[in-house]
């Protein structure tokens, strides 16, 4: 459960902020009293250039506006930092009394209240703002397909179902939002659906780059990597591969939701809740990394779609020029 809300507060700060944080453990977390390290996971991260520490509850039990408040207080004045809550839910009401007592919370998808940032983000305010069609992994693949395999001919939704591992009806539904868009062209020749995309890749790329998401659904740091793992260097690993960029230390590797959860059944595995006494980082992708890799390395595209909210000019200088270097 942790895990699960850590990783939605990260996409949660992703697609409100458009920032990306590293979660890391507080240098000086011994000196909490053991009971709040019994409730919560503690983390630090760097948010909007200041530092702040994050409780995570460990779990689903709702705790009153005053207890809160209370180890609120207890984490700042110790580790002398900030601090912040993260629960999955609060009631209305207790949500009035935390902000009434200014106390910082996070409800990952629902809700952000951070007044030393001058930050009181809601659910309603979030979408009225969302206007663009962001893709769903299966359509998004059709069109990493178009990007990766040069298609010189139209192909029906059968043949994408065929290829890319969805049902057919799945590709049909892809088709039609892919066509509302205007990113194909589709035709009748029979009782065949034909669908064919611009044969210049960039312009297709240029167009449907706002409709596109980062594949990564949530990351898990392990201690070792075993050979036999289905998986795909990704993250900066796979970056280091497209250009001049210095390979991280923790080698990234990237593998779709329905393998993760066979390697879990398959092999003893130590996960790691701390990236920094982590070996490896493993990315749990919507789709298979495999469908569009070349060789054992993530596609470019889907690399630079996971990567772009970070905000470094060494990453950002990296990815123009492994999109530059691509053979449109």
């Amino acid at each position: 459960m942790m895990k699960d809300l850590v990783n939605r507060f990260k996409r949660y700060l992703s697609d409100t902020l458009g920032i990306t944080v590293t979660f890391s453990k507080p240098a000086n977390m011994e000196s909490l009293p053991f009971f709040l390290r019994d409730i919560y996971d503690v983390f630090q991260i760097r948010l909007l250039n200041e530092e702040f520490i994050v409780l995570t509850s460990r779990n689903d039990s709702e705790l009153t506006p005053a207890t809160i408040h209370k180890h609120i207080d207890i984490v700042s004045q110790q580790l002398k930092i900030k601090a912040v809550f993260v629960h999955s839910t609060i009631s209305s009401f207790n949500r009035k009394r935390l902000i009434e007592h200014k106390v910082p919370f996070v409800i990952p998808g629902n809700q952000m209240y951070l007044p030393d940032l001058g930050i009181d983000l809601r659910k309603y305010f979030i979408k009225k703002r969302s206007k663009t069609t962001i893709f769903g992994p299966s359509t998004q693949a059709v069109i990493l397909y178009a990007l990766t395999k040069k298609m010189n001919e139209p192909v029906t939704p059968t043949q994408l179902a065929e290829v890319l591992g969805y049902s057919r009806m799945a590709m049909t539904r892809s088709l039609d939002q892919i066509e509302s868009l205007g990113l194909a062209e589709v035709s009748i020749k029979g009782r065949n659906r034909l669908v064919s995309f611009d044969k210049n890749r960039r312009n297709l790329w240029e167009k449907a780059l706002p409709h596109l998401r980062s594949p990564v659904k949530e990351s898990v740091w392990l201690k070792t990597m075993i050979d036999e793992f289905p998986v795909c260097e990704a993250g900066l690993t796979a970056l280091a591969c497209y250009s001049m960029l210095t390979p991280p230390q923790k080698q990234v590797c990237a593998a779709s939701a329905k393998d993760w959860k066979a390697i879990k059944r398959k092999y003893p595995l130590e996960i790691i809740s701390y990236p920094d006494e982590a070996g490896y980082e493993l990315e749990v992708w919507s789709y298979s990394p495999g469908l569009f890799a070349n060789g054992k390395i993530v596609d470019p595209f889907s690399l630079y779609l996971s990567l772009r909210d970070i905000k470094d000019e060494r990453v950002e200088s990296a990815m123009k020029k492994m999109m530059e270097d691509f053979e449109w």
